[in-house]
């Protein structure tokens, strides 16, 4: 089995939180009556300072995430626990950086540049990237800093897995799918075809700013239902679902393809498109759906029933689980053995 990948799959996965994609992002506090204090200097680590800014911006993020998904805001009682969660990834992450200057990692600075490189390219301009630079009070030498702090802490953990675990043999991989059965059992699956008229046509969407496109929103939503219900009367007249599409859908991913989406599983898709699929037969088409997108007519092609997965087909991702799960035992072992001679005080 093919491992060399799998070591940045364990980095991902463990306790240690990305901290460059919203390092420079702008920050955005949360006015509520349930807010709580964070402390300017939140840990100190071997003497070294965590500052709340990380701490203050995730915590935003999560408390926005909360109210889009679970409708409420998070109590105070969530938040502490959050906040501490968060301290306590930045903590062991500062332990994994110093234990790697220890040990004098070097850290080519063409890869530091690289990564760089790929922030940057998150944004539409430099003077973007550069005003999300000052908008969270950051310089491009502390960005650098941070990129060479997680390059650092990946080598070493790496470094801690890399050779010191056996993959699982067949016979582990075997058992584990035999004693998990229930977690291999595939849902429903469903190959369809759309179109979609777009509350924001993607000529609109490249051609328009986004103020120009908010101020026109209600114009495109009548225009997509309008288009979508003409659609669906030459539908009724008999004309070739897989024409209509590669000629009318703004899905430009599928268009081509004459709406094709390929088999999807039960549950893939919103609720009202999900809900539509369900109660097609083969070759049948729906009514308008309405999506977040924007409104859709919906064939469905073929069905395939509730299926066990089979293991020759699962063994691999089974051998990367297993793999990733002894990786990580590893991984917090050493951190323990870290946290158990550092001297560490926290201030919330």
């Amino acid at each position: 089995m093919q491992m060399r990948f799998i070591f940045t799959l364990i980095i991902l996965s463990l306790i240690f939180p990305s901290v460059l994609p919203g390092i420079i992002q702008a920050q955005t506090r949360p006015n509520s009556k349930l807010k709580i204090e964070i402390p300017k200097l939140v840990a100190r680590v071997n003497g070294v300072d965590i500052e709340s800014k990380y701490i203050e911006f995730r915590l935003s993020q999560i408390e926005k995430l909360a109210l889009k998904t679970a409708k409420r805001p998070l109590t105070v009682e969530e938040k502490n626990s959050i906040v501490k969660g968060l301290i306590e990834k930045e903590v062991v992450r500062e332990l994994v950086n110093q234990q790697g200057e220890k040990e004098n990692l070097k850290i080519d600075p063409e890869l530091i540049e690289k990564e760089l490189k790929t922030l940057r390219a998150l944004y539409a301009s430099e003077e973007e990237f550069n005003n999300a630079l000052k908008s969270r009070n950051i310089n491009l030498e502390e960005i650098k800093k941070a990129i060479q702090i997680d390059i650092n802490k990946n080598h070493l953990l790496n470094a801690e897995i890399k050779g010191k675990i056996n993959p699982p043999s067949d016979e582990e991989v075997k058992k584990f799918y035999e004693d998990n059965k229930s977690r291999f059992q595939r849902p429903e699956a469903y190959h369809t075809r759309h179109i979609l008229a777009a509350y924001f046509p993607p000529e609109a969407v490249r051609n328009q700013t986004i103020e120009e496109l908010k101020k026109n929103k209600e114009y495109f939503a009548r225009i997509a239902e309008e288009k979508i219900d003409k659609v669906i009367e030459e539908l009724k007249k008999g004309a070739d679902f897989e024409k209509l599409a590669k000629n009318l859908s703004d899905d430009e991913s599928s268009r081509i393809n004459g709406g094709d989406l390929d088999f999807n599983y039960k549950g893939s898709f919103e609720t009202s498109f999900n809900e539509a699929v369900e109660k097609l037969n083969p070759g049948e088409t729906s009514e308008k759906i309405k999506t977040r997108f924007g409104f859709h007519v919906i064939q469905l092609i073929e069905k395939r029933p509730s299926e066990m997965a089979p293991f020759t087909e699962m063994k691999p991702e089974i051998q990367k689980y297993l793999y990733i799960k002894e990786a990580k035992k590893n991984v917090s072992s050493f951190i323990e053995k870290l946290k158990q001679t550092a001297d560490i005080q926290t201030f919330f």
